[in-house]
C-alpha cells in the first residue's frame, strides 16, 4: 500500500460511510482497481474508526443528552443494538468471504438503490400528508435488523438504517439522528472484534499507511455528514438511490465483461 493509495481510501471511506451508498461495498471496489486481492480487514477497521470518531464528535451534544434528557433515545439504541449484534456473530464469517467478491457488491448496491429510492418518495409523501409516527421500541429494533443486515458489502449502513425510520414513519431528521447513534456500539463492537490484530499492525511497517487512512475518513467524514443532513433537510434523499443504482449496474457490468 502506498501513502496515496491510503488518502484515496480515506476519502472513499468519509464520504460513503455517511452518504448511504455502501462504504465497505465501495472499499471491495477500490480494492479491486489497485490489484489488492485479499480482503483488507485491519486497514478498513482503521477507515472505521476514523469515521466512528467524526460520528462522535458531529453528535457530541446528542450523545450528552442519552445520559441526561434523552435516556428513551439511549434505550432505543440499546434495544436496536440487540438485532446488529445477534447478526452480526451469527454470520461474520460468511459475510467477510464475500469482501473479495465485486460481483455480489453489485447486486447488493441494486438493493440498497430500491431500498433509498423507496425510503425518499414516501418521506416527501408523508410531507405532504402531514403523517407523522412517534419512535417507539418496536421501529427501533426493525432499525437495529436493517443495521445488521448492512453488514453485507454493498448494503449501505446509514442508507439502510435511514431509510428504514422513514418508512416506518419517523421524522426525516430523527431517522437521520437515531441512524448515527445507533452506529456508535456497532462500530465499536466491531472494532473490539478485531482488537488482536490492532496491536501487531500498529508495530508493523504499515502502521504509517493506516493512521493516514484513518484521519483522512475523520476529516471527510464530518464534512459529509453536515452534507447528508441538509440534502435529507432538502428531500433530496433519493438521489443516492439513483446513484446506487447507477453503480451497482456498473459492476455488474464490468464483471461480464
Amino acid at each position: 500500500m502506498t501513502i496515496a493509495q491510503a488518502v484515496i481510501s480515506g476519502i472513499v471511506q468519509g464520504a460513503t460511510e455517511f452518504f448511504p451508498i455502501s462504504s465497505s461495498g465501495h472499499l471491495v471496489i477500490l480494492h479491486a482497481i489497485f490489484g489488492i486481492k485479499e480482503p483488507q480487514m485491519a486497514f478498513d477497521i482503521f477507515l472505521h474508526f476514523g469515521t466512528l470518531l467524526a460520528v462522535l464528535i458531529f453528535f457530541r451534544n446528542d450523545i450528552l443528552k442519552l445520559f441526561t434528557s434523552g435516556k428513551r433515545t439511549l434505550l432505543f439504541i440499546v434495544v436496536g443494538s440487540i438485532p446488529t449484534f445477534a447478526l452480526g456473530m451469527l454470520f461474520k464469517d460468511v459475510v467477510e468471504s464475500f469482501f473479495a467478491k465485486p460481483g455480489i457488491v453489485g447486486f447488493m448496491l441494486l438493493l440498497t438503490g430500491f431500498w433509498l429510492l423507496a425510503a425518499g418518495l414516501y418521506t416527501i409523501y408523508l410531507k405532504r400528508s402531514g403523517l407523522k409516527r412517534p419512535q417507539n421500541i418496536w421501529n427501533s429494533l426493525v432499525i437495529g435488523l436493517a443495521q445488521g443486515i448492512s453488514i453485507m458489502p454493498g448494503i449501505s449502513r446509514s442508507g439502510a438504517t435511514i431509510a428504514t425510520g422513514m418508512l416506518l414513519g419517523l421524522d426525516k431528521e430523527t431517522a437521520f439522528r437515531f441512524s448515527f447513534l445507533l452506529s456508535i456500539p456497532a462500530i465499536f463492537g466491531a472494532t473490539a472484534l478485531k482488537a488482536s490484530r490492532i496491536g501487531s499492525i500498529l508495530a508493523g511497517n504499515d502502521a504509517l499507511y493506516f493512521i493516514i487512512g484513518g484521519v483522512t475518513a475523520l476529516g471527510v467524514g464530518l464534512v459529509c455528514i453536515k452534507a447528508l443532513l441538509e440534502l435529507i433537510r432538502r428531500d433530496l434523499f433519493f438521489i443516492f438511490g439513483i446513484y446506487c443504482f447507477l453503480a451497482g449496474s456498473a459492476v455488474l457490468i464490468m464483471r461480464l465483461r
